[in-house]
């Protein structure tokens, strides 16, 4: 499946962000995810849940055998990373990594302030 997602994933993080005022859905490249603060922190792609962590969290998700670089072009992106668990409600039970997402996506080290250009 890998030009879609999977909309049992969706389905959960759908339900666990029902009730979270800091988190919108939004998209990005063409796959549904979530974004706080218009940052897109996690998404929904092929058959697992991509997400954006801190580089020490990144490593230690990596460390899982559910878990892989986002390489969409072959080459990791980031410290973006994909948890694929065959069953939803596995991710449920991982959910600390999408806390850890959710978290970091707001600090400047996640996306730094843009450099005003010079008139």
């Amino acid at each position: 499946m890998p030009a879609g997602y999977r909309d049992d994933i969706l389905e959960v993080l759908e339900e666990q962000f029902r009730d979270d005022t800091r988190v919108m859905r939004g998209l990005i490249f063409g796959h549904p995810g979530f974004k706080r603060i218009n940052r897109v922190f996690c998404f929904v792609y092929a058959d697992g849940l991509t997400l954006k962590l801190p580089a020490a969290d990144y490593r230690a998700c990596l460390e899982l055998e559910e878990a892989e670089p986002f390489s969409p072009r072959g080459s990791p992106m980031g410290t973006w990373v994909v948890l694929s668990y065959p069953d939803a409600p596995e991710y449920l039970d991982n959910w600390q990594w999408v806390e850890k997402a959710l978290a970091y996506i707001i600090t400047d080290e996640a996306a730094p302030p843009k450099k005003k250009k010079k008139r």
